[in-house]
């Protein structure tokens, strides 16, 4: 009986599903940044025109997030809360 439960919980753990959403700017202009690739664990997803994204996949606090855009530096950070807005501020390289 203890197997099938820990089977059971271990399934519905791996298949959860997290996402994050919010903004990517240019932290002196404060711009949207359109087209920076945003990845979590291996999750991920491409900014809008409005630098908005969503990503959505089975990712948990622990792994990282990694924001890329070309002629910025690369921003990494560790996720604490799942499910929730994240605005994120990239700097030129």
């Amino acid at each position: 009986m203890k197997k099938s439960v820990l089977v059971l919980c271990s399934t519905l753990l791996l298949s959860a599903c997290s996402s994050m959403q919010g903004v990517v700017r240019d932290k002196e202009t404060g711009t949207p940044i359109p087209s920076a690739h945003v990845v979590i664990n291996r999750d991920n997803a491409t900014t809008n025109a409005l630098g908005h994204f969503h990503v959505t996949g089975s990712f948990v606090p622990g792994d990282t997030m990694l924001v890329n855009a070309p002629g910025y530096n690369i921003y990494t950070k560790t996720v604490k809360v799942i499910n929730e807005i994240e605005d994120i501020e990239l700097s030129k390289k």
